[in-house]
C-alpha cells in the first residue's frame, strides 16, 4: 500500500506534463479501492503480481491488455524483471524506470540509489526524466460518498463516540510490531482522558488485534477486517477521528494524506522501516525511529497528546 501511494505525487506530476494523456496504473488486485476515483487517473487495471511473476500464461496475457492500450510510455517505479520484459515486448517505446533487475529493457533510466532520499522524491526523480514539471504538493486520496455512508451508520451503530483515537497495532512484519500490551495501555491513556479508542486492520491483522484486546482493561471498539479500503479512507477521513497511532503500515500513508494527525513507530529491527525513506511528509506528524521494545507508552502518548492540542 505504502508503495503505490508514495507514486501519488509522480503521477500527479504526468497528470500537468501531459494534462490531455490516459494514464493508466496496474494495480494489485488486493489494493482495489485505494486509488478509486482519483483525478489524476484515467484507468485502473487490476493484477494478481503474485501470479504474474509465476506465471508465463498469465504475463503473456498482461502483455497483450496493455499492448491494446496503445501506450507511448511506460513507467516502471517497482522494479521487477517480468514486468520490464513485459512492458518491452509489449511494444510501449518509452520505457523509463531503475537501473537494476533486467534494466536494459528500459529506454531510460537511474541508478537505484535511494539511500537518505524519500521514497516520493525517488519517483519524483524518475518521472523527470521525462518531465521538467514540478510537484505542486497536492496530494489527493478520494473518498466517495457510499463509503462516507457506510461509515456513518456503522459509528452510529456502535455508538462509537464524538473523539476517536485509531489504533492500527498490526504489520506485514512481525519486526515492526509494537508489543500489545503496550497499545492497551496506551487505549487506557486516552479512554481515561474522555477518548473512545477503536481498532483498525485487515482481516489478516485480527489476531493482532484480539492481543491488544486481551491486554485492555476496557476493551477498544474492533473494526479490524470490518472496513475494505474504500471505507478505511472515509473512516480515517472521518471528522470524529481525531489521531492515528500506528506501526509503520499503510494505514499511515492513507491517514496523513488526508491531513489526519499520526504517530507512526518505526523499527530499527526491521529490514525497510525508516522514516528517512517512508515516512509521512506533512507537519501534522510524529515518527519514531527505534528499537521496538525500547518505545515507551510515555513517548508516544506525549507526541499524541502534542498533536491533538495542535489540531
Amino acid at each position: 500500500m505504502g508503495d503505490v501511494l508514495m507514486n501519488l505525487p509522480a503521477i500527479r506530476v504526468l497528470r500537468q506534463a501531459y494534462p490531455k494523456s490516459w494514464i493508466t496504473l496496474a494495480l494489485d488486485r488486493s489494493l482495489d479501492g485505494l486509488l478509486n476515483e482519483h483525478p489524476d487517473l484515467d484507468e485502473v487495471i487490476l493484477i494478481d503480481a503474485t501470479k504474474l511473476k509465476e506465471s508465463g500464461s498469465s504475463r503473456r496475457e498482461f502483455r497483450r491488455e496493455i499492448r491494446r492500450g496503445h501506450f507511448d510510455l511506460a513507467v516502471v517505479s517497482n522494479p521487477e524483471k517480468w514486468v520490464h520484459l513485459s512492458v518491452f515486448l509489449a511494444g510501449i517505446p518509452a520505457r523509463i524506470g531503475w537501473r537494476r533487475k533486467w534494466g536494459f529493457f528500459l529506454t531510460r533510466s537511474l541508478n537505484d540509489k535511494k539511500t537518505g532520499r524519500h521514497e516520493i522524491d525517488s519517483n519524483l526523480a524518475l518521472v523527470g526524466l521525462v518531465t521538467d514539471k514540478s510537484w505542486d504538493e497536492d496530494l489527493t486520496l478520494s473518498v466517495d460518498q457510499e463509503s462516507l455512508s457506510f461509515v456513518d451508520a456503522l459509528l452510529v451503530e456502535e455508538n462509537a463516540g464524538e473523539r476517536l483515537i485509531v489504533i492500527h497495532p498490526g504489520t506485514s512484519n512481525p519486526a515492526k510490531r509494537w508489543a500489545p500490551e503496550r497499545f492497551a495501555e496506551a487505549s487506557a491513556h486516552f479512554q481515561k482522558k474522555g477518548f473512545s479508542v477503536v481498532l483498525i486492520g485487515g482481516s489478516e491483522e485480527a489476531a493482532a488485534a484480539e492481543a491488544v484486546i486481551r491486554c485492555a482493561v476496557t476493551a477498544p471498539l474492533d473494526l479490524t477486517g470490518r472496513l475494505d479500503l474504500r471505507q478505511l479512507k472515509a473512516f480515517l477521513a472521518h471528522p470524529k477521528v481525531k489521531i492515528l497511532i500506528s506501526s509503520d503500515s499503510g494505514p499511515v500513508h492513507i491517514a496523513w494524506m488526508q491531513k489526519k494527525p499520526v504517530v507512526a513507530l518505526y523499527s530499527k529491527e526491521a529490514e525497510g522501516s525508516d522514516p528517512i525513506r517512508w515516512g509521512p511528509r506533512n507537519a501534522n506528524t510524529r515518527t519514531v525511529h527505534d528499537f521496538m521494545a525500547s518505545i515507551t507508552v510515555a513517548k508516544v502518548c506525549a507526541l499524541a497528546e502534542e498533536l491533538l492540542a495542535g489540531s
